[in-house]
């Protein structure tokens, strides 16, 4: 083997080196930028929105609202996260209507702490569950306040379905929702690094 071609083998080496550990930073730093996550799964809760109230409920990935349960306000919690995330989007579908409430009945995205206090409403205006279409999706306008559409550690994004007078008639409402939420880089952004000991052969 001549010298030349040593060296242009072992430039060419090196160049695919290069570009091999080129691509792979790349593809790190595309997953690490990358935290968007979409939320279809739920809890339907006829007892309040609190840590204490969903616990042991099934989920599901459609709610349940029906307005003769006896109670004014139900709730379809998303899983509570262990980090900050940020709401991009959001979509329901009403996929089943029955039945008929002599006022009104809503649907609001609100954010709720652990115990079911509300802390933030995500959405920009109720949904009138009585007029809205059915069988196709639609967006759900957000709040134009960045800080509205914020989800801190440990709270639940709820969808509050609420009735304007007492539960009464027999109005039965079962959709579904499609959420976006982007993660905090902050918090996605610590790598760890292991140290192995050196071993002597």
């Amino acid at each position: 083997m001549s010298r030349l071609y040593r060296i242009i083998t072992t430039i060419t080496v090196l160049l695919c080196i290069v570009l091999l550990s080129r691509s792979g930073l790349a593809a790190q730093l595309t997953a690490a930028t990358t935290t968007s996550e979409v939320w279809r799964l739920g809890i339907t809760s006829e007892d309040g929105a609190a840590d204490a109230a969903l616990a042991g409920r099934p989920v599901s990935i459609a709610a349940a609202f029906r307005s003769n349960r006896g109670v004014r306000d139900m709730f379809f919690a998303f899983p509570a996260s262990g980090r900050t995330q940020t709401i991009q989007s959001a979509a329901y579908q009403l996929l089943q209507r029955s039945g008929t409430y002599t006022s009104t009945a809503s649907l609001t995205l609100e954010v709720r702490s652990p115990s079911g206090a509300l802390q933030r409403t995500v959405s920009a205006a109720p949904v009138n569950l009585q007029t809205a279409a059915t069988g196709a999706w639609a967006t759900l306008a957000l709040a134009a306040s960045p800080a509205s559409l914020t989800i801190a550690p440990g709270e639940h994004l709820v969808v509050h379905f609420a009735l304007a007078g007492a539960p009464a008639g027999d109005l039965d409402v079962r959709p579904v929702f499609e959420v976006i939420v982007n993660s905090d880089p902050a918090a996605t952004s610590t790598r760890w690094t292991l140290y192995l000991p050196l071993a002597k052969s």
